[in-house]
């Protein structure tokens, strides 16, 4: 039986339309066993590339892009520069593989913490929570994926406008549960959702940029606000 779109659960439902079954980011556990060992083909592969990618984002976040060379991927992840190009054609290929690991990574893994929340307000507490202390744990690979994507030009922007879009998904998806709970709430306005996006990703390399305990304070406070500000702020200003 399909849910009601009077029902809040079934926007919460909806929400797992963003889990893609993203592998946690966990470093230590991509390293090749030494010695022999049983692994196939395809597992050694999986693993180095794992390996290239973080090296990418350690190495974009630090030195930035442009200064970034394949032989600089390759040492930090300790993989040969033929496995490097089994994987990838080349750096901005490596690059817009990481930017879409990374992405995809802290979305939906956002989105499954805001599931468990008993309502939107709740989940957007959550979710903010979540967000500020991903950010704060990985800040070079976040900085690689927020600022050195522009670098990339034309295939930047594009990879990029596709997490924005997808980041407007949740918000929309957001302020239907919220309406589902409260009738009377009318729908934000057009282009609220890119706003409210846009507004979080300045917000958040704010914060990396300073880099202080304060400024994650901050951008958590100040994160959470605008959500809220964007889901029903303008109940008052239509009033």
């Amino acid at each position: 039986m399909k849910a009601s779109l009077r029902d809040p659960g079934s926007f919460k439902e909806a929400f797992t339309d963003f889990r893609t079954g993203t592998v946690p980011h966990v470093t230590e556990h991509r390293k090749l066993p030494k010695g022999p060992h049983n692994l196939s083909r395809d597992e050694v592969a999986g693993t180095q590339r794992a390996r290239l990618i973080d090296a990418v984002l350690e190495n974009t976040g630090k030195r930035g892009y442009v200064a970034t060379t394949v032989g600089h991927i390759t040492a930090t992840a300790g993989v040969s520069r033929t496995s490097f190009y089994e994987q990838f054609t080349g750096k901005q290929d490596a690059f817009l593989a990481a930017y879409r690991e990374i992405t995809t990574e802290f979305i939906t893994q956002g989105v499954a913490v805001g599931t468990e929340a008993a309502t939107p307000l709740d989940a957007v507490a959550v979710c903010c929570d979540f967000l500020v202390d991903y950010v704060h744990r990985r800040p070079t690979a976040v900085r690689a994926a927020l600022l050195e994507i522009y670098a990339l030009g034309d295939a930047g922007l594009e990879a990029r406008e596709k997490t924005l879009r997808a980041g407007e998904a949740v918000f929309d998806r957001t302020a239907e549960w919220l309406r589902a709970t409260d009738p009377a709430l009318p729908s934000p306005p057009p282009f609220t959702a890119r706003t409210v996006v846009a507004a979080t990703i300045e917000l958040i390399t704010q914060a990396i940029w300073i880099g202080t305990p304060d400024a994650y304070d901050q951008a958590r406070e100040a994160v959470r606000y605008t959500w809220l500000l964007g889901l029903s702020g303008h109940r008052s200003v239509e009033g």
